[in-house]
């Protein structure tokens, strides 16, 4: 054989390993049909100090500085088929209908995004600004950061995987309204999504949790995103800076960290609870509980999207224990019952020092032989005095609007979505809605990856569970809604679901 065939051999060799090279290598790297992406924007008011806080009756005190920002966070993810889902969580104590509008319209005008495929849901942090209509200038900020959070993510987009997990997260939350029967949450689920880009590199980590972000007391006058704040810090630190980190509520509407609602809403001292120490550790507890499922998660390159959107009336209440009379009376005897009462008090802390001053001045007076029992009362026992006279107020006003609706009252509507992303399911909730309902529909759904996104839209008010009106309270009091609401919502939710199930249920194992 001479030297240009040898050569030429060589040569054709050569290029053949050259190509089955690269064609191995083609089989070897990450593909994948979906495109995901991820946005964040600051929505902290630019100029913070003087703007009003919104979330506890503050009086005329308002913000003094920030803490730590208020984010808007968003997730895109695009099927093989170009059905597009947008999923945002923004930290304010909720969105009005309204402002949901705007962002949605701004938001499909610059990616053609249905407005229906897009959900804004509220982390109901009560350390964030009052919104107020879509014309007021922090409102017009707000929208745009917001929109430009979505819009981020949707141009960020590239192929890439997604997966969904959940854990248990048991001691961060707490029953509110059993704290004196035993307060556990009743439930703790904490959904997990995780974002990647196809080469396994993480984008994005979202968890899903039902618990207030109110922590800090009325006394706070600094922006925060309260313990979710703490929760994102402590993840972005195990898994990266670079990684977008974001808390989506869920069905949180009698769940805190561990207080009573009524002793919050008169601003009564709390014993280290209200701080900025006592969410750090509540947040680490989410925290903790993410990361240590995250590497578990397994995440597909493939799903498919489909999403239902629609109204739903929801029974506006026409009874109330109390008539608008004897609520007057009642405020007017609390009333009384206070003023008597405050000349019995010898001190009442707001403060860990003063609480430690009043603890020594009571031992002060017990040597001395001076602590009458008959005609001293404690702070604690105060407090409750307090409570009865704010109580009082909200019977006053709930009994004058309710008595003034017509004989047959037009319900309140609202619009709800689900989202399914292949075989997990997301269902919205509106307003702020009792724990239990959210599990309900989880027990009920056909799907076992089934999630709440908290706070997404509605009107306003408490959605409690219908046996609440019988132990009654702040929540059950004050709101709007009659008993029957509580199974409205369950088969509002389920039914949106049921319409999203189609070639899903093919995956889904069956539910006991």
């Amino acid at each position: 054989m001479n030297k240009n065939n040898r050569f030429s051999n060589l040569l054709c060799v050569f290029i053949a390993l050259l190509l089955a090279g690269a064609a191995a290598g083609c089989e070897e790297s990450p593909s994948s049909e979906i495109k995901v992406g991820v946005g964040e924007t600051v929505i902290t008011p630019p100029d913070p100090v003087g703007v009003s806080l919104r979330g506890f009756d503050r009086g005329g005190n308002t913000a003094t500085g920030v803490h730590d920002d208020l984010h808007s966070r968003s997730i895109v993810v695009e099927d093989r088929d170009g059905n597009t889902v947008v999923l945002i969580t923004v930290a304010l104590i909720s969105v009005s209908e309204e402002n949901v509008n705007v962002i949605r319209n701004g938001i499909q005008e610059q990616t053609g995004v249905p407005v229906e495929n897009i959900i804004i849901s509220a982390t109901h942090t009560h350390s964030g600004p009052s919104l107020g209509d879509p014309e007021t200038s922090y409102a017009r900020f707000f929208n745009e950061r917001t929109i430009e959070s979505a819009v981020q993510a949707w141009e960020n987009r590239e192929p890439g995987r997604i997966g969904f997990g959940s854990t248990d997260v048991l001691g961060s939350g707490v029953n509110r309204s059993t704290l004196r029967h035993g307060g556990i949450i009743p439930d703790p689920e904490a959904a997990v999504i995780k974002v990647e880009k196809a080469n396994g590199d993480l984008m994005g980590v979202f968890f899903n949790y039902g618990n207030h972000p109110a922590t800090l007391d009325l006394h706070n006058l600094l922006f925060t995103e309260d313990w979710p704040y703490f929760s994102i810090r402590e993840i972005k630190e195990e898994i990266g800076d670079e990684v977008i980190v974001g808390y989506f509520q869920s069905a949180e509407g009698n769940i805190n960290v561990g207080y009573s609602a009524e002793l919050s809403a008169v601003g009564a001292y709390m014993y280290n609870v209200r701080s900025f120490e006592y969410a750090e550790h509540k947040g680490r507890m989410v925290s903790d509980a993410v990361t240590d499922i995250l590497a578990d998660i397994e995440t597909v390159s493939d799903l498919d999207i489909q999403v239902s959107f629609d109204y739903f009336d929801f029974p506006r209440r026409t009874t109330y224990p109390w008539t608008h009379e004897e609520a007057l009376s009642w405020q007017q005897e609390a009333q009384a019952s206070l003023d008597e009462m405050e000349q019995a008090v010898p001190a009442q802390p707001t403060t860990d020092e003063e609480a430690r001053q009043w603890q020594t001045h009571a031992r002060e007076l017990a040597e001395r032989g001076e602590l009458d029992t008959r005609n001293l009362i404690g702070p604690r026992a105060f407090d409750e005095y307090k409570v009865d006279l704010w109580l009082a107020g909200q019977a006053v006003r709930m009994s004058e609007r309710i008595e003034q609706l017509p004989e047959n009252p037009d319900p309140i509507r609202m619009p709800m979505q689900s989202v399914r992303l292949g075989d997990t399911v997301f269902v919205t909730f509106p307003n702020e809605v009792f724990s239990e309902i959210g599990v309900a529909v989880k027990e009920q759904s056909p799907f076992e990856k089934t999630f709440i996104l908290g706070l997404a839209g509605g009107r306003g008010g408490y959605i409690p569970t219908a046996a609440e009106y019988l132990e009654g309270g702040y929540v059950a009091n004050g709101s709007p809604f009659a008993p029957q609401t509580e199974q409205v919502l369950i088969d509002a939710s389920l039914e949106l679901i049921n319409r999203v199930a189609g070639s899903g249920m093919d995956n889904v194992a069956e539910r006991n």
